[in-house]
């Protein structure tokens, strides 16, 4: 049996029930009861449950309880106020084991901008999507505007996403005892670079 990790927020469970068919003993946690459902949906057992939570005050039992948490594919940054964040990078290093790992996953807000489209649109099957984009270098906050059509049916949605640079989030978790020890492009093996807008990191429990 592998070790005990965390995915938070798990939303549908796929890396959860990933993680728990190859051996791990696994905790997802999210706030959304429609997506818990889906992933419920998707399987549960002795080595895989699903918490509602919300992931700035995570369950008091999990104190020093998994061996790595997982926070993957951008799901970092969306609290109106970057408190919250510190505060979810904190709840990572209580639930963690000393040694523990966590791998952290999301957008780079140096890539984004070296390379930054304010609109663009593609074509999936039958339907087009567009999305228009504006940043605000003071907060961070990148603001995405996303409309779908398909026929004569059509859809807006707007989000928006708070943006840190490697250096900036890497003294974040170091304040809370979260040491980088690597960083990379992405899902890739390739080194982080400048122009990276995705970036994997590494951090160990001090």
């Amino acid at each position: 049996m592998g070790g005990r990790i965390l995915d938070v927020p798990c939303g549908q469970g796929r890396h959860a029930h990933l993680l728990a068919e190859a051996g791990y003993d696994v905790d997802g946690l999210d706030y959304s009861r429609d997506l818990l459902a889906v992933a419920r949906r998707r399987g549960k057992g002795r080595t895989l449950r699903y918490t509602r939570g919300d992931m700035r005050k995570m369950p008091a039992r999990w104190t020093r309880r998994f061996d790595a948490v997982v926070n993957l594919f951008t799901s970092f940054g969306f609290f109106a106020h970057p408190s919250d964040d510190v505060r979810v990078i904190r709840e990572f290093a209580r639930v963690l084991k000393q040694g523990g790992i966590l791998i952290w996953h999301g957008g780079s807000r140096d890539g984004v901008m070296a390379r930054f489209l304010t609109r663009d649109w593609w074509t999936s099957g039958h339907t087009m999507f567009a999305q228009e984009r504006a940043f605000d270098p003071l907060s961070g906050l990148l603001t995405v505007r996303s409309t779908w059509k398909r026929g004569s049916r059509t859809g807006t949605r707007e989000h928006r996403l708070r943006l840190y640079t490697a250096t900036r989030l890497a003294e974040l978790l170091a304040d809370a005892g979260l040491i980088v020890e690597s960083a990379f492009d992405g899902f890739t093996e390739k080194p982080l670079q400048r122009t990276s807008s995705e970036m994997m990191l590494v951090a160990r429990k001090d």
